[in-house]
């Protein structure tokens, strides 16, 4: 009888060590995805309406008083001289 039993609590030893194997392997998954997912969202780039163009620069062009900033001096609602 005791032989019986110590098989039995082997083998539930063994499926107890399989199962927490798996169970930590699901949850490194799960975390590496969560942060693969996360990554994803947070590097998409948030587009708005004042893109600047490929013609402008802050290096170059004519200072727009409403941006701040040097452009092409194409801007319509903008003003260029004090």
């Amino acid at each position: 009888m005791k032989k019986s039993r110590t098989q039995h609590q082997e083998r539930l030893v063994s499926a107890v060590l399989i199962l927490r194997k798996t169970g930590v392997s699901l949850l490194g998954l799960s975390i590496a995805l969560f942060g693969i997912l996360r990554e994803l969202f947070v590097s998409m780039e948030i587009r708005n309406g004042e893109e600047r163009r490929p013609h402008d620069s802050d290096l170059t062009g004519e200072l727009n008083y409403r941006t701040g900033r040097l452009d092409a001096g194409t801007d319509p609602y903008g003003w260029y001289d004090d």
